[in-house]
């Protein structure tokens, strides 16, 4: 069962009722910038996975795919992803930025250079405005991950095989689409074939799309024995395909897969599909039926190996969806399967530690547990984060319900003179007739109730709480949070 869990929460949240008025669907924007190495003006379509979102994560950031001829194949890219990675719950591919270069000059900046006539490389200047210029600009104004794809057709497809034979740091993985690997008398299929069994490609994956440009009526077999200048263009791909299967030293995970019903120009859609599906062949989570009704942990500890595994590919660190996990979690917590509730809580503060949400979520559940002690622990710490009238409210609630208590014996590690830092006055802390009590020279004395460990509230005044810091079951210092600000207060005499 792929992602139902995942479905039905999106199901549920996007529930919501519309009003209907005509609204422009917006799903990139154009820019120009200027490139210094090429000396020209340069057309670029950019998509962003948070303009078709329906769950903004702040601060979250993205792979990044470069598409050559981006004015042919921005769309058909940025709409394969959206679908994969958005709709109806899927996460098939991570969430990407689509950045799209359109041409001006395509022979020039799509031949790959090889060498001058000392015999020394040249580097295509494309290459050069495409790594020092435009990486660094979407860099710089995009949340950029540092996983890059880069997709290419035709000749674009002869620069992807071109740059991972020559110029393999600057992506992570590659799609040729019926790359022209017959150009020039098959001049760049020779120099990939001599260069690419030396070099060390762990890590990287390629996939290769291949038409059927055979004369009609050729069969595959056929073409081995063809030599002809009509097939010369499917011919050379396949002596590529030969080469890289026949190689294992570079490491290099590839795939090609051939459309005998495509041709040359309808080729690339279902190759960019096939393309990223081959990829990111590992990033999307199973959950069969039985483990989703499991009662257990397991589910999450499924969730950490398999983004463990995910960030292990990606070279960065990923998460399950913090909003997502906390469905799952409420859910296991509604249906009282209180052991996966809290691996699922659990998880979330793993990934999530700065997250006040995490910590109100895992109150919950000590709540549900009555194990009031533990909520107000967690209640505190978001709201140390964070303030929120809605997590201040849940420890009212629990401070009201007088289930907690102290013996006046175990009162007496408070009392003592303690001194608010800010201004200079003491506040008095002794037992009377077994209640805790503060006393502040010129107010009305004040009776402090236990709500938990070393947390205390005032009676009949709502929104304080007092948390003592302990030195070896001795109060040194305690912090009063309340409605008209935090304080700060120190014992006297320690």
């Amino acid at each position: 069962m792929k992602s139902l869990s995942l479905l039905m929460f999106l199901l549920v949240i996007q529930n919501v009722t519309r009003a209907q008025s005509a609204e422009n669907i917006l799903v990139g924007k154009k820019i120009t910038i200027f490139s210094k190495t090429l000396n020209e003006n340069r057309r670029i379509w950019i998509y962003s996975p948070e303009q078709t979102t329906t769950f903004p994560i702040p601060g979250k950031k993205y792979p990044v795919v470069y598409v050559l001829d981006g004015d042919a194949h921005f769309f058909s890219t940025l709409g394969i992803i959206q679908q994969l990675s958005q709709a109806n719950g899927n996460t098939v591919v991570p969430e990407m930025i689509v950045i799209g270069i359109e041409n001006t000059n395509r022979f020039r900046d799509l031949t790959p250079s090889l060498t001058d006539s000392a015999g020394v490389r040249k580097v295509n200047p494309f290459l050069k405005f495409l790594e020092n210029e435009l990486m660094h600009y979407v860099d710089k104004n995009y949340k950029t991950a540092p996983y890059k794809v880069i997709i290419g057709h035709s000749l674009g497809g002869l620069t992807v095989i071109d740059m991972l034979t020559h110029s393999s740091s600057l992506f992570n993985a590659y799609i040729a689409i019926d790359p022209s690997m017959w150009y020039e008398n098959q001049k760049h299929l020779k120099n990939t074939i001599s260069h690419l069994d030396s070099k060390n490609l762990k890590g990287k994956r390629l996939f290769i799309g291949t038409a059927n440009t055979m004369p009609a009526g050729m069969s595959l077999a056929n073409l081995k024995k063809d030599k002809s200048e009509e097939t010369q263009h499917i011919r050379s791909i396949f002596a590529l395909d030969k080469f890289l299967k026949s190689q294992t030293s570079s490491q290099l995970k590839y795939s090609l897969k051939y459309y005998a019903t495509e041709d040359h120009n309808s080729v690339p859609l279902i190759s960019e599909y096939d393309g990223f599906r081959y990829i990111f062949d590992y990033y999307q989570i199973n959950i069969t039926t039985k483990e989703l009704s499991d009662s257990s942990a397991s589910i999450a500890g499924k969730y950490r190996q398999h983004y463990k595994r995910i960030s292990d590919e990606l070279g960065y660190k990923n998460a399950p969806p913090e909003a997502f996990i906390n469905y799952l979690a409420y859910d296991a917590l509604s249906k009282k399967q209180y052991p996966r509730a809290q691996a699922l809580f659990s998880l979330n503060i793993e990934n999530f530690p700065n997250s006040n949400n995490v910590y109100d979520s895992y109150g919950d559940y000590f709540v549900a547990k009555k194990d009031s002690l533990n909520a107000i622990t967690n209640y505190n710490k978001a709201l140390s984060i964070k303030k929120d009238i809605r997590t201040q409210n849940k420890i009212l609630v629990l401070t009201q319900s007088g289930k907690y208590s102290l013996a006046p014996a175990e009162l007496e590690k408070y009392a003592g003179v303690y001194t608010l830092e800010t201004y200079k006055v003491d506040v008095i802390l002794e037992i009377i007739e077994g209640k805790l009590i503060a006393k502040v020279v010129g107010q009305e004395d004040d009776e402090m109730v236990p709500i938990a460990k070393d947390i205390f509230t005032v009676k009949n005044k709502q929104g304080y709480t007092i948390t003592f810091q302990m030195n070896e079951n001795r109060a040194i210092s305690f912090t009063s949070v309340q409605p008209n600000g935090i304080f700060k207060a120190n014992l006297k005499n320690k």
